[in-house]
């Protein structure tokens, strides 16, 4: 049997399945009585329809769409709070990795500095994760809504810097606008996911 042969029936018996965190993140944001079969819906399609037609990446792209269309719909007072909160703190996390590592690469003098506060940033954005997916305790709660105002005067700050520089980086505007969002969310939502879980 050639080895080409081989590596396809192997391929054909690979059983994909969605991004674990994914998964987790949509069944955090579902009611109770909607999980199973959401969830379940979701995987059959990802795994006999999406997989086989267009690949395992395109498939986690597509059920990445599917996750934050459920996140868009599910809301809180009317408003997507804690779904608006999941992807500012993805994008926080996200933010504070990409600065990290462009400190590690350029060693401008005070990179060490810049980098303490990238990894604070990265923390506080997968804190805020942690606490929206796997559940809350008042402890981590108020941990995670210290440190996003923290953040959030951080961020503040970094505009007004950046605005009165004879240096403007557009992109840290970026990054003090997303901190003053993740600060001003993580205030709304965070304090209040004891009251709002579902039971």
């Amino acid at each position: 049997m050639a080895w080409s042969q081989v590596a396809i029936g192997v391929t054909g018996m690979i059983l994909h399945s969605p991004p674990w965190l994914l998964e987790r993140m949509l069944m955090s944001f579902l009611p109770v009585r909607d999980r199973e079969t959401i969830s379940g819906d979701l995987f059959e399609e990802y795994r006999q329809e999406q997989v086989p037609r267009v690949g395992s990446l395109r498939a986690n792209i597509w059920y990445v769409r599917q996750v934050i269309s459920f996140l868009s719909i599910r809301s809180f007072g009317g408003l997507p709070k804690k779904a608006g909160l999941t992807c500012t703190s993805l994008f926080t996390a996200g933010i504070g990795c990409w600065l990290m590592a462009m400190e590690q690469i350029l060693r401008h003098s005070g990179y060490a500095q810049r980098t303490a506060i990238a990894t604070c940033i990265t923390l506080q954005g997968l804190g805020t994760l942690l606490v929206l997916m796997f559940g809350v305790g008042s402890i981590s709660r108020a941990v995670v809504t210290l440190s996003a105002m923290s953040l959030a005067v951080f961020g503040a700050f970094s505009i007004e810097r950046i605005l009165q520089s004879q240096h403007f980086e557009g992109f840290v505007l970026i990054i003090g606008f997303g901190l003053i969002a993740q600060g001003l969310m993580t205030l709304v939502v965070v304090p209040r996911l004891h009251s709002i879980k579902d039971p």
